[in-house]
């Protein structure tokens, strides 16, 4: 049978090939954009220490200052979740992925532009954090609409399909490790502080209209349908509370190990005294680790069981992650960071992260998929993602206990375990 306004001879299962990947490259895009900034501001926050948040001299108070911004946008994550992801529900996946591709773009353009505090004073922190805002709020509505989308390619595959904009996302931390790589390795910290640093977030700011002009040409998700006087917001709050509880838990060691990663080249220059380019070494290598295995372990999901797989691997990551971080702190060098980085992508990101989008979709009915996936998927990175950076900070600073992180992974893997192991049940009656 046609799908409504489908050409003749497409079915509502099988698509043409062509809009598929067109549609699957667009979706992925986005998610890129917002990986390939995030990023940036993590690796840049020293630099920002400096230039924001302070006279010029840096300091502890300045670099704290600095990791907080990295937060605000978490803070706005669920409100961009709650209106975009409604609206996306009501109007369409196609339509809500376009719409956080503007906002994204118009958020990371600015981030690129604002003048540094010699040339506003106090504005430009002010500035800074209002852009840092905006890319909150369309990262809230992106994640549940892209989920949603891609989920729904193939029902089969929904492992696979939905964790391509993982990959997505490692490339985008690829070549922003590298970006923020060449430049600490070509310029001085004075040309960086002059305005070198911008060249990397403007690289950033030119993906966003090709995302925007991609998803314009893509097509809608088979599984969506208008509905009249729908609501989603007040429905998931009404029937799938038990539901969103247990997926922010569910997500909550993703978007730890996620922020961990970013701030793992502070944490390596602060603590650890690596140089700027060894601390960078890590990520550039799990990066390119990040663009393969999430695919290889979702399709082993979809195949095998994604949450057995999950449960497995967040036990795994959890109980190595003290014994890493403290064989990494007895001998610092870029080699072994670069190998402890490396274990956390295999386990965390690769063999759980990458099947928490299709778990989600099998949690969550279509009718109000994508705003329940964005809601549940801001609230946790919230919880355990943007302000990871400088609670680790400031954990590690008072108490002169390097492994704090490892500490910290193994106590929210715990907690995303228990509650995997709940949500079974539901995705059984899941509809």
């Amino acid at each position: 049978m046609a799908a409504p306004g489908a050409p003749p001879g497409t079915s509502a299962t099988s698509p043409p090939v062509r809009s598929q990947k067109r549609t699957i490259l667009a979706t992925t895009l986005g998610g890129a954009l917002e990986w390939y900034d995030l990023l940036l501001y993590g690796l840049f926050s020293v630099t920002f220490s400096r230039l924001f948040f302070s006279t010029g001299q840096g300091g502890p108070l300045a670099l704290a200052l600095s990791l907080g911004s990295f937060g605000v946008a978490f803070i706005v994550r669920p409100l961009g979740a709650a209106w975009l992801g409604s609206w996306t529900d009501r109007h369409g996946r196609r339509n809500g992925l376009i719409l956080s591709s503007v906002l994204m773009t118009l958020g990371t353009g600015a981030v690129a532009l604002i003048p540094d505090s010699r040339t506003i004073g106090p504005l430009a922190p002010v500035l800074l954090v209002l852009s840092r805002m905006v890319q909150g709020f369309a990262a809230g509505g992106e994640f549940g609409s892209a989920s949603a989308m891609l989920a729904e390619r193939d029902p089969a595959r929904r492992g696979f399909y939905s964790s391509l904009q993982w990959s997505a996302s490692g490339a985008s931390v690829t070549l922003a490790a590298f970006l923020a790589w060449c430049v600490h390795h070509f310029f001085t910290d004075s040309q960086i502080d002059a305005g070198a640093w911008r060249l990397p977030f403007l690289f950033g700011l030119l993906m966003g209209p090709f995302a925007t002009w991609m998803r314009l040409r893509g097509e809608e998700s088979q599984e969506f349908t208008r509905a009249e006087n729908h609501l989603p917001i007040r429905e998931i709050f009404k029937n799938d509370k038990q539901r969103i509880l247990l997926a922010v838990g569910a997500v909550g060691l993703g978007a730890t190990g996620s922020a961990l990663n970013v701030y793992m080249p502070t944490y390596a220059r602060t603590f650890l005294h690596l140089s700027e380019t060894g601390s960078l070494a890590g990520t550039v290598v799990s990066g390119v680790l990040s663009i393969v295995v999430p695919p290889l372990f979702a399709s082993l999901g979809d195949r095998a069981g994604r949450r057995k797989m999950m449960i497995a691997a967040a036990t795994t990551g959890g109980l190595i992650a003290w014994p890493l971080f403290a064989w990494l702190t007895a001998a610092p060098s870029a080699g072994r960071l670069m190998a402890v980085q490396s274990a956390f992508i295999l386990f965390i990101y690769g063999a759980y992260y990458a099947s928490v989008p299709a778990l989600m979709a099998d949690i969550f009915p279509p009718r109000n998929r994508a705003s329940s996936i964005a809601l549940s998927y801001a609230a946790s990175q919230l919880l355990f993602g943007g302000f990871t950076p400088v609670l680790l900070s400031t954990l590690t600073r008072n108490s002169g206990l390097l492994t704090i992180p490892g500490l910290w992974l193994l106590a929210v893997a715990s907690m995303s375990v228990l509650c995997l192991s709940l949500a079974g049940p539901l995705m059984r009656k899941k509809g």
